[in-house]
């Protein structure tokens, strides 16, 4: 028997012969034992289990699939396909591949041991494409600031455990010595992504450039960098903003200004770029690939909350619909973005609010359901529109007392971290709903909860930034929203929220995903607990802010709290 250490998106296996065992694992229709369970593992490979084990991969080391009696970290838990009958059948291909069951030996960089076994999985052989290609790829947006070295590592690190496949990086700036702070970060995130076989391309904010010739000389210095995504066998470029008129470029339409200043440019200079920006700066149209843009290789669709005029109403897909119809109908590529709210407090040109109520949960089941070519959370660590979901570090924010550090300084949000795993994991899998949305902790329940910290009719005359509340006012709540996730096959469980030491709102919490919102809150603290059916607590979670009545800032940035 030769055993095999896995490597990136591999599974570990155990085969006959080292001639037997294949390099790429790809995804595999059902198990040659109809005996044993089906698991989706990582980036589309599935993989078959004895039933009783759990399937499992590992975003850090590129495990894709191995069967585990308990998921451990920093492996993550796969999603069940398909359940086996528990008899094993006799009639077993002697070429297939088998499931280590349990093994002895520690597996490259993981301190999760292996479990070995007698169960086929169905391998076929296909030689690795040059292009980074996931089946399913997740994004997130990330704002290139003054972020040093050590936290720069540290995001990578994260978003791989959370299995997110590339960075997005904003940036608006030349990298010249006049930006000295964005030349170290653009170069740390590249050495670090390197090192954790980790992706990143570029989103050129237009609303920093007025040409590509600005941008182009960054684009040439990275684009061959091994950790450059990739799609297609071309390197992935976006935007934000860009589609306005203002951006012809000198030539007689929007369309042709990029293709003959930017395409055209990347592509005599030997490197043809997959290009999908988000001209969020226009309306999505039905022609917007065929009168408008028909030299784009596909869209993002910035818009993910209503706007701060639209009032008291939940996120919609009508211009997600809009841009993926065009899409399909000219045979390009549809972006969808996620995120939980957008708050803005710099400015008396920039105070907005739109609205968070109603939309993450809401985004989740959406994107599912419509199934896009790509996703892009937004974002990761935009602290001046408060939906930043990852680290949200200081260095950026220059000081305690500017307008994106007054914003957000105290308010944490990697608590989303402990419903995302499993939504990015559902969604690498082809769920087409939230259903399938289980615990990645190896509990019974796991989940998050979050709500503003300010009362909508607060007194917050006395703001020391003299801004006032902002634009969209009307679609704040006062409210609690959680998500909840059960464990397959338990029951019993009930989640309630507390403020200011009164419950509520209680609701029975059934297997998979659950929401629970409480509305018209008062001041005080915020909690929630998950609780069995003989009263023992599950999981728990305590907000460190409590809601009030008065303030000196008008900061309706969320309070997000994780359930541990």
């Amino acid at each position: 028997m030769f055993c095999v250490q896995p490597a990136n998106s591999e599974v570990a296996a155990c085969c006959p012969t080292a001639n037997a065992c294949r390099g790429i694992i790809e995804a595999s229709p059902k198990c040659a034992d109809e005996s044993w369970s089906l698991w989706a593992g990582l980036d589309g490979n599935d993989f078959c289990c004895e039933v009783g084990l759990v399937g499992a991969y590992d975003h850090i080391s590129h495990r894709a699939g191995t069967c585990v009696k308990n998921v451990v970290a920093p492996t993550t838990s796969a999603v069940l396909k398909s359940t086996g009958t528990g008899e094993r059948s006799s009639n077993l291909a002697s070429t297939t591949a088998k499931v280590i069951v349990e093994n002895t030996q520690t597996l490259a960089s993981s301190s999760t041991k292996v479990l070995s076994s007698t169960a086929a999985t169905s391998i076929i052989s296909k030689a690795p494409s040059k292009s980074f290609k996931c089946k399913k790829p997740v994004f997130f947006h990330y704002m290139v600031g003054g972020i040093n070295d050590e936290h720069c590592e540290q995001d990578i690190i994260d978003a791989i455990a959370l299995g997110v496949d590339a960075f997005a990086l904003n940036i608006a700036v030349t990298l010249d010595s006049s930006h000295s702070w964005a030349v170290n970060t653009v170069a740390s995130l590249f050495k670090h992504a390197q090192t954790h076989n980790f992706k990143l391309f570029f989103s050129f904010d237009m609303t920093g450039y007025t040409s590509p010739s600005q941008f182009i000389p960054i684009l040439n210095t990275y684009i061959t960098n091994s950790a450059y995504y990739t799609y297609s066998g071309q390197p992935f470029v976006s935007t934000f903003n860009g589609g306005a008129s203002t951006y012809k470029f000198g030539q007689s339409t929007v369309n042709d200004g990029w293709k003959v200043a930017f395409q055209e440019k990347m592509s005599a200079s030997g490197h043809p770029i997959y290009f999908i920006p988000s001209f969020q700066d226009i309306n999505p149209t039905s022609s917007f690939f065929t009168s408008q843009f028909p030299t784009l290789n596909g869209t993002f669709n910035w818009n993910s909350w209503p706007t701060y005029t639209a009032g008291d109403v939940p996120v919609d897909t009508i211009s997600d619909k809009l841009y993926q119809t065009a899409a399909k109908a000219s045979k390009k590529t549809f972006m969808m973005g996620i995120s939980p709210l957008q708050f803005k407090h710099i400015s008396q040109t920039q105070n907005w609010y739109r609205r968070g109520e109603a939309n993450l949960e809401r985004r989740f089941a959406q994107v599912l359901e419509l199934q896009p070519d790509f996703i892009e959370f937004q974002t990761w660590n935009d602290a001046g529109e408060s939906h930043y979901m990852g680290n949200s570090w200081v260095e950026p924010l220059v000081s305690n007392s500017t307008p994106e550090a007054l914003s957000s300084l105290g308010y944490d949000h990697t608590g989303y971290w402990e419903i995302l795993r499993s939504f990015i994991g559902v969604w690498k899998a082809g769920a087409t709903s939230t259903q399938t949305m289980y615990p990645t902790n190896g509990k019974k329940a796991q989940g998050t909860f979050w709500h503003h910290t300010l009362l909508k009719n607060a007194d917050c005359s006395g703001d020391k930034l003299g801004l006032g509340k902002p634009d969209g006012i009307g679609g704040v709540e006062d409210s609690v929203t959680a998500v909840v996730l059960v464990a397959r096959g338990v029951e019993g469980l009930k989640g309630s929220i507390s403020v200011g030491g009164k419950v509520w709102g209680s609701k029975a919490l059934s297997e998979g995903f659950n929401t629970l919102v409480v509305s018209n809150i008062t001041t005080g603290t915020v909690s929630m607990s998950v609780v069995d059916g003989a009263g023992t607590v599950v999981v728990s979670g305590k907000g460190p802010l409590d809601v009030v009545g008065k303030a000196d800032l008008c900061n309706y940035n969320f309070q997000v709290v994780g359930l541990s």
